[in-house]
C-alpha cells in the first residue's frame, strides 16, 4: 500500500486549474465534486445502495466525457458494494483513479464518529479501508476527509500521520477561538498535520440548470453567476485569508452534475478572474503555505451532546465487541494460531457516525443491533478455533499485566489470579450469608468507606492521604438523576436545530450542570431525584461487601424502576456499580452523580492514546473521567457509556436517553421503551501521581477474561508483558507479533517489554505492520524510549525453524 492518489505518468498535462495558476494571474478556484454518503441515518443500509450507484454511474460517465472533471468518493464500503454490484464499471474506475481523475478521502471503510471508537478502531478503519484501495484501485489517500462528525480528539495528528496522511479537512466541531481556514494541527504528542477546516460545509455549490431553476431570476441569482461565485467566495475569504478558497459541488446524497464542466467553461469565458477548475483535495491543499500558517494545539470538541448517550445500547455494544476482538487478536496470537474469520468488517460499519451516536432510523437501529449479534458470533467460533477441544477449561487475560478479577456464575462467584497474557483456573470462593446490616463500615487497602440506611456511601476516604472525597450536600454519593429533555437524537433539551447553519458546524459545549433549575422553577429544567425504597447487604465473598439498592425515579406519569448493586472488595481499587432498568415513558434523560469534596479539582478525561483536560461541558470519554486536586481524587469508570461531565466537583455520568427525531423518520425505536437496559460502571479513589493506575483499572474494567479450553502445557508458559507503557493491540501479521503500545500518562517513560520465547529480533513497524528499520537482535527485555503519549508500532520476529 505505498502508491499514492497522484496523476499517473501518462496523463501528466496540466490541468486546467493549473493552467490558470500559471498563467500569471492568482490561484483559480478550486472546486472539488462530490457527495456525501450516510451509510444508514434515516434509511438502512441497503436502502440508500440503489441512489448511490446511480451517483456513482454518473459521476463516471461525466468522467468519461470530460478530461478536465474530478469527483470525490469518501468511504470505501460503497466503492466495495459498487464494484461487486458495477463488475463492468470496474475497468473505468481504475483508469480514473490512475489518472488522479477518481479521488478517494478519507479511504477509511466508513466515515466514524471519530471520538467514540477507539484509537485501534480508526487504525483498523484506515488498514480497511487502504488496503481495499491498494488491492482494487491502487492508490493511497493522502487527505483524510471527514466531512460530517461531531468532534476531533487530539491524538488524530499522530494517529493520521502514522497513517500516511498529509491533510485534515473537516467542516463540524470548529473551536470560536480559531475560526480560520487553514491552519497547523499540533497533537498531545506534538504531531503537526496540516489540517483544513470548511466554513461553509460539503455542498457550497450547485450550479443552475433549466431542469432545476424556476425562472430566469432563479438563473440570475444562482450562485452559478460570475458574481454569485465571487459573493460566495468573498464569504470565504473571511476564513481563508490569502488562500484561495475551497468549493464543494456537491451535499448529501447529491447526483454530480452534468451542466458543471460547461457551466464552468462558460463562467470563465464571462469573467477570467474566476479561474475556476476541478480539482482534487491534494492539488489544493499543495499550493498553500503551510510554514507560514498558526499552530493550533488541543483539540476541536464537543457538538451534539446528546449523541453520547441516544440509543446507548450501541454505544455498549461497539465497547463491549471492539474489546472482545481484539482480546480475540491477543489469544490468537499468544496460541500462534491463525484465524480465519474476522468480524471486523461488520463492526466498523457500526462505526459510522450516524449509527455509532444513535441518529438513525428503526429499520436501521434494528439492523445495527442485529449485525451487531452477528459480529459477536463469529468472535465466538473465532475463540472457538483457538481452542483445543479437549483442554482444560480455564480463562484467558488479553492483557500484558497481572490481575486478579472476580466473576460470578448461576449464584457462585469465582477468583482469577491472572498472569500478564496469560491463562487461569477459576476458584470458587466461599459466599457467606452478611453478619451485618446498614449501616456499614468497609476497610479496603486503599479505602475506608461508610454505607448509610439507605445504600448511599456517605464517606469514602482515600487510604494514601486520608482525603474525604465524598460530599453529598446537593446528591446522594453515587445516586441516579433523572432531566425531563425535550431534545431531540442530536441535542440534550432542545431541538431540532438546522443540520447546516453555521452554529452547527461550532464547538458547542457548555456547562452541564446537576440541576438546571432556576428561580422560575421550571421543571423542564430541574432534576428529579430517586427514592430508595430498600437497601440491603446481599450474601457475598468474605472479602468483600455487596450492597444493593432498589428504587425509582418518578416524574408524573414516567416511573422507572431499577436495581443497582454496589460491590465492595478489599483488594481492589475498583467500587463496581451494576444497574438495571427496563425503560417507561418517553423524553427524559438518566445520569450517575458522584460530589466529591475535592478542592478546585481538575478535570481529566481518557481519550484515544491519551489524557485530556477539560473545564466545561459533556464530552465523549474513553474508560475513564477523573477529579484531581493535591491531596487526592476520584475517577469514574465507564463501560459502554461515554458521556462524562463535572459540575463545581461532581462527576457526572450519563446512562440512558430516551429521545428520537420522529420529525424526520420513523425512531420511536429510540426511546428503548420496554427494552430491559444495564449499566457497569465504577469509581477508583486513588492519590494525585496514580494515572498509571487509572489507565489500567479502565482497561482491565472494560477488557473481560476470554473462557476457553487450552491444552495444560500452554497454561504456564509466560505472555508478553509491558511495564511503563499501555497496549492498545496485539495480533499475528504472517508468524510475526505486530504490538502497537503508547505512552498514555504524558510523562516521559522508557518501557520495558519482557517477551514470551519465540522472538529473537524486532524493529519498528508503520502503522499496518510493515518493518521500517533493520530488525535488532532480542537480547533479554526490550528497553524502549517513549515521548509523552506517543504511540509504536512494533514487529517482533518470530525464530525461524
Amino acid at each position: 500500500m505505498e502508491v499514492r492518489q497522484q496523476m499517473s505518468p501518462s496523463t501528466q498535462e496540466l490541468t486546467r486549474h493549473q493552467q490558470v495558476a500559471a498563467s500569471g494571474g492568482k490561484p483559480g478556484l478550486g472546486i472539488v465534486a462530490s457527495f456525501h454518503y450516510d451509510v444508514a441515518y434515516l434509511k438502512a443500509y441497503g436502502e440508500y445502495l440503489p441512489r448511490c450507484y446511480e451517483i456513482l454511474d454518473e459521476a463516471l460517465d461525466i468522467l468519461a466525457a470530460e478530461p478536465d472533471y474530478r469527483f470525490l468518493v469518501e468511504q470505501v464500503i460503497l466503492l466495495e458494494e459498487y464494484w461487486k454490484a458495477r463488475p463492468e464499471k470496474r475497468a473505468d474506475m481504475k483508469r480514473y483513479a490512475a489518472e488522479g481523475r477518481l479521488e478517494v478521502a478519507p479511504g477509511m471503510y466508513v466515515m466514524p464518529d471519530m471520538n467514540h471508537i477507539t484509537g485501534e478502531a480508526l487504525y483498523r478503519q484506515v488498514q480497511h479501508g487502504c488496503q481495499w484501495l491498494d488491492e482494487h484501485l491502487q492508490i493511497r489517500p493522502r487527505v483524510c476527509y471527514i466531512a460530517d462528525c461531531w468532534g476531533h480528539p487530539a491524538q488524530l495528528p499522530q494517529i493520521l500521520k502514522q497513517c500516511g496522511y498529509d491533510y485534515y479537512v473537516f467542516w463540524r466541531c470548529m473551536r470560536t477561538d480559531v475560526l480560520m481556514a487553514n491552519f497547523r494541527w499540533q497533537g498531545l504528542d506534538g504531531t503537526e498535520i496540516a489540517a483544513h477546516w470548511l466554513p461553509l460545509g460539503y455542498g457550497t455549490l450547485r450550479f443552475p440548470s433549466e431542469a432545476s431553476a424556476v425562472n430566469a431570476l432563479d438563473l440570475r441569482l444562482s450562485p452559478g453567476t460570475p458574481a454569485g461565485i465571487k459573493a460566495l467566495a468573498a464569504k470565504l475569504k473571511r476564513y481563508c485569508g490569502e488562500d484561495t478558497p475551497l468549493l464543494f459541488n456537491g451535499g448529501d446524497m447529491a447526483y454530480p452534475q452534468k451542466n458543471a464542466p460547461e457551466t464552468i467553461h462558460r463562467l470563465n469565458t464571462e469573467d477570467k478572474s474566476l479561474g475556476l477548475a476541478f480539482t482534487r483535495l491534494d492539488e489544493q491543499l499543495d499550493q498553500v503555505d503551510w510554514e507560514s500558517k498558526l499552530l493550533v494545539t488541543g483539540e476541536f470538541n464537543s457538538a451534539f451532546e446528546g449523541t453520547f448517550t441516544t440509543n446507548i445500547r450501541i454505544k455498549q455494544r461497539n465497547r463491549e465487541l471492539t474489546t472482545r476482538i481484539l482480546s480475540l487478536e491477543v489469544l490468537a496470537a499468544t496460541l500462534r494460531k491463525a484465524l480465519d474469520l474476522d468480524a471486523w468488517p461488520i463492526l466498523l460499519k457500526q462505526q459510522f457516525h450516524d449509527i455509532i451516536c444513535g441518529t438513525i432510523s428503526d429499520r436501521a437501529l434494528s439492523e445495527s443491533l442485529a449485525e451487531f449479534d452477528q459480529a459477536e458470533q463469529l468472535i465466538d467460533a473465532g475463540i472457538r478455533q483457538c481452542e483445543s477441544p479437549q483442554g482444560r477449561s480455564c480463562y484467558f487475560n488479553p492483557l500484558p499485566f497481572a490481575r486478579e478479577e472476580r466473576m460470578e456464575s448461576e449464584g457462585r462467584i469465582y477468583r482469577l489470579n491472572l498472569p500478564p497474557m496469560g491463562f487461569a483456573e477459576p476458584v470458587e470462593l466461599p459466599v457467606s450469608p452478611t453478619a451485618s446490616s446498614l449501616p456499614v463500615r468497609f476497610e479496603a487497602d486503599s479505602y475506608t468507606a461508610e454505607i448509610g440506611q439507605d445504600g448511599y456511601m456517605t464517606s469514602l476516604v482515600c487510604a494514601a492521604s486520608q482525603t474525604e472525597l465524598v460530599n453529598a450536600g446537593r446528591a446522594d454519593f453515587g445516586s441516579l438523576a433523572m432531566q425531563v429533555d425535550n431534545g431531540d437524537s442530536w441535542l440534550l433539551f432542545e431541538g431540532p436545530l438546522s443540520g447546516g447553519a453555521m452554529e452547527s458546524s461550532l464547538t458547542s459545549s457548555r456547562q452541564d450542570p446537576y440541576d438546571r433549575s432556576g428561580p422560575d422553577e421550571m421543571v423542564n429544567r430541574a432534576t428529579i431525584r430517586p427514592r430508595i425504597h430498600t437497601a440491603a447487604l446481599l450474601p457475598c465473598e468474605d472479602d468483600s461487601l455487596l450492597v444493593e439498592q432498589k428504587g425509582e425515579l418518578v416524574f408524573w406519569s414516567i416511573r422507572l424502576a431499577f436495581t443497582t448493586r454496589i460491590r465492595f472488595r478489599k483488594s481492589s481499587r475498583r467500587i463496581e456499580y451494576h444497574t438495571a432498568f427496563i425503560p417507561q415513558g418517553r423524553k427524559y434523560r438518566i445520569r450517575a452523580a458522584f460530589p466529591t469534596a475535592l478542592v478546585n479539582p481538575r478535570q481529566r478525561h481518557e481519550v484515544q492514546f491519551g489524557i485530556q483536560e477539560r473545564s466545561t461541558g459533556e464530552h465523549v470519554v474513553q474508560h475513564w473521567a477523573d477529579l484531581t486536586d493535591d491531596r487526592a481524587g476520584l475517577a469514574v469508570l465507564n463501560r459502554g457509556t461515554p458521556g462524562a461531565s463535572a459540575d463545581d466537583g461532581m462527576l457526572l455520568i450519563s446512562l440512558f436517553r430516551s429521545v428520537a427525531m420522529e420529525y424526520k423518520t420513523e425512531s420511536a425505536g429510540s426511546y428503548q421503551e420496554n427494552i430491559p437496559h444495564s449499566f457497569s460502571y465504577a469509581i477508583v479513589p486513588h492519590a494525585p501521581d496514580e494515572t498509571m493506575l487509572l489507565v489500567r483499572e479502565g482497561q482491565a474494567f472494560n477488557t473481560q477474561p476470554l473462557a476457553c479450553k487450552v491444552e495444560p502445557e500452554v497454561m504456564n508458559v509466560p505472555g508478553l508483558e509491558i511495564e511503563g507503557a499501555a497496549l492498545a493491540s496485539a495480533r499475528l501479521v504472517d508468524d510475526n507479533l505486530l504490538v502497537r503500545l503508547y505512552e498514555p500518562t504524558g510523562c516521559e517513560h522508557t518501557a520495558t517489554i519482557k517477551l514470551p520465547g519465540g522472538f529473537s529480533r524486532w524493529s519498528h513497524a508503520d502503522a499496518f505492520g510493515k518493518p521500517i528499520n533493520e530488525a535488532a537482535a532480542i537480547d533479554g527485555n526490550i528497553q524502549l524510549p517513549l515521548a509523552p503519549f506517543q504511540i509504536v508500532s512494533m514487529l517482533l520476529l518470530a525464530d525461524t525453524p
